[in-house]
């Protein structure tokens, strides 16, 4: 009853393994050289503390794995699955997800090129990472025939961390409306292409401040964020962005799609329902 609809851009509200996070909290701790606890944290600088979080994070990711920062579940604060939670509501959401979500951790850090030359070891390990089998990997070289070892384990990541569970939350929320969508418009910066946080200066119409700028690259496209932030400000408003509910079937709106307009993510595994 505390909100009339919500938005998840790029991420699924999935609660984590309490062990995973208290590991990530104690090698912060162990870095501060302080106990593992919220009063000891409060006490530390806060370049000190940025400094040690910053560090931890660099031995894992969300496409890598490894300990993370992330919801848990707690009587006092977070008492059930915020995913259970959001399937059983009649709020309006609006979903979606970047085309390319995984080159954001992957190009700067020059993993791309090592994955390639892996050839079939990462896309083996991606499989299993993802629980994909086979098929799904068959039907990604057929929707990406150009692709190569790297782009394709990381749209089989991004279809495990976002396209599926955001597809299976519309799918159980039904007739509840949840509007999906992508963003496909690639980067001016080289190897960013549609990558996770890309979209945020468009929907939030700040393509001139400089983290969205650092990110879009040159000529990024007005029009585009004109649309987009429209579209967020009349879901907000009204509950419908201007574009069809989710029906278990077919693609999601697409913004700036390298397709015109045809949804690379939509293409590469088929609906998930519940």
């Amino acid at each position: 009853g505390l909100f009339a609809r919500a938005a998840l851009q790029s991420g699924a509200p999935e609660v984590l393994a309490r062990e995973k996070v208290r590991a990530m909290v104690r090698r912060m701790a162990s870095l501060l050289k302080v106990p593992a606890t919220a009063r000891a944290f409060g006490a530390v600088p806060l370049p000190d503390l940025l400094a040690a979080q910053a560090a931890v994070l660099r031995r894992s990711g969300p496409l890598t794995g490894g300990p993370a920062f992330g919801l848990v579940t707690d009587p006092d604060t977070l008492p059930g699955d915020p995913l259970e939670a959001a399937a059983a509501t009649d709020v309006p959401l609006l979903l979606g997800w970047t085309t390319e979500e995984y080159r954001l951790w992957l190009a700067p850090t020059g993993a791309l090129p090592v994955m390639d030359r892996l050839g079939p070891l990462t896309v083996a390990l991606a499989r299993a990472r993802s629980g994909k089998d086979r098929a799904a990997v068959r039907a990604l070289r057929a929707a990406l025939p150009e692709a190569g070892p790297a782009e394709l384990a990381g749209q089989l990541l991004t279809d495990r961390l976002l396209r599926d569970p955001l597809r299976r939350l519309a799918g159980a929320r039904r007739p509840a409306p949840s509007f999906l969508y992508e963003f496909g418009w690639p980067s001016g910066v080289p190897g960013l292409g549609a990558c996770h946080a890309l979209e945020l200066g468009f929907v939030f119409d700040t393509l001139d401040v400089p983290e969205s700028s650092w990110l879009a690259g040159p000529g990024a496209p007005q029009e585009l964020a004109d649309r987009m932030h429209a579209a967020w400000v009349r879901f907000a408003v009204t509950g419908d962005p201007g574009w069809t509910a989710w029906d278990g079937n077919g693609p999601p709106m697409v913004f700036g799609g390298p397709r015109r307009g045809e949804s690379v993510g939509a293409s590469l595994t088929p609906p998930v329902l519940p």
